[in-house]
């Protein structure tokens, strides 16, 4: 009789800041267990409909809204009518199989699974990859066996039993990514997986201003993957005669960092951790209206250690944006000093070895279904 082969099943999604931690997650695993099998739980308005097909990824896709930020009809809605549907959805598809673990990323899509998993007894181990637990991992970490967190600032907020800081996987060629100036300088700007409305309107006018004083770089700008607002964005850039290039969604992270000296972004999980490791100097915009301020106390443990500026949204406006830029873009040895730091920073985060210990903590419940 043929062995039984391990199922892990990772639940969760909604944007960019779950959904490629997922996938990372599941590549990661796969490599340590070759035979093991890897199901997805997500939602059908994620970025994980999207992505997770074109991996040819086995996914169970939910029909889920979201719930935070939206009034009491469509929470109702989620809680009463969809929440439940879904969880009814999940057992259906375990009824041959239940997965050895599942693992809950974060995202709508999460909670579903989560307690489709603690309704059929499968072990349930959480990963928070925020400096700041979300609300939803903060109620459903008492019927976790294990919470994986990517920043060790989350930890005193959960229990001691329970957490294991881990960091968070980052893809390998940005590992092998060496920080170099350029001539001219590349400014990077990162808005997320959907882009950032501010940075795309607020940084081309702050790159004029600089243009407009005689200083030569080029921009490589991800503004979010809209063919209006890449058109919009491109105009501002060709109206002040700066070389650029516009991305919409970028599918070549390593290449996209390894072009720039200077890098613009929001301050989701990933993103602080791919620059952490990529070392590149970074000002960091944290997303205001993020929930628990999470995106400020993931940049602000880069900014502490002085591989990053950390500015408030509120308070930075093209003139200020453009001094911020021209104080370090053209200025080689701070570049370099600030590089030094954020490579320091990524040592001492856990984030060069993030893959082995989330792989430590699958292995209480995969190396046992072997």
């Amino acid at each position: 009789m043929m062995p039984r082969k391990p199922l892990l099943c990772i639940a969760g999604g909604g944007t960019g800041g779950h959904v490629m931690p997922a996938i990372s997650l599941a590549d990661a695993a796969r490599k340590s267990w070759p035979d093991l099998r890897v199901r997805f739980i997500g939602a059908r308005r994620g970025l994980e409909a999207q992505l997770l097909p074109k991996r040819q990824e086995s996914v169970l896709l939910l029909n889920m809204h979201a719930v935070q930020g939206f009034g009491i009809w469509q929470r109702l809605r989620v809680l009463c009518w969809e929440l439940p549907r879904s969880v009814m959805q999940i057992r259906r598809d375990w009824r041959d199989e239940k997965p050895d673990v599942l693992v809950g990323v974060g995202g709508y899509a999460s909670v579903s699974g989560v307690i489709a998993a603690i309704i059929c007894r499968v072990p349930v181990v959480l990963y928070e990859q925020n400096a700041v637990p979300g609300m939803v991992n903060r109620k459903l970490v008492r019927f976790c066996r294990r919470i994986m967190l990517g920043f060790a600032e989350a930890a005193p907020a959960l229990p001691a039993s329970k957490r294991v800081v881990t960091g968070n996987i980052i893809r390998h060629d940005i590992h092998q990514l060496r920080y170099k100036s350029h001539q001219p300088p590349c400014l990077l700007v990162l808005g997320g997986s959907q882009g950032a409305r501010f940075l795309n309107e607020t940084v081309p006018g702050a790159c004029a201003l600089l243009a407009g004083k005689g200083l030569e770089f080029t921009v490589a700008h991800i503004c979010g993957d809209d063919a209006v607002r890449i058109s919009e964005v491109g105009m501002r850039y060709q109206q002040a005669a700066i070389e650029h290039e516009i991305i919409g969604f970028c599918h070549d992270m390593p290449a996209f960092y390894a072009r720039g000296d200077f890098l613009i972004a929001r301050a989701g999980a990933m993103s602080v951790g791919e620059a952490g490791v990529a070392a590149i100097p970074t000002l960091f915009v944290p997303l205001p209206h993020a929930a628990d301020q999470h995106q400020w106390f993931n940049a602000r443990a880069a900014a502490d250690q002085q591989g990053a500026l950390l500015w408030k949204q509120a308070e930075l406006t093209a003139e200020k944006l453009a001094e911020a830029i021209e104080s370090i873009l053209f200025d080689p040895e701070k570049k370099q000093a600030m590089s030094r730091n954020m490579q320091s920073w990524a040592a001492t985060s856990c984030l060069l070895d993030a893959e082995q210990r989330q792989m430590q903590v699958l292995a209480e419940f995969l190396e046992v279904a072997v």
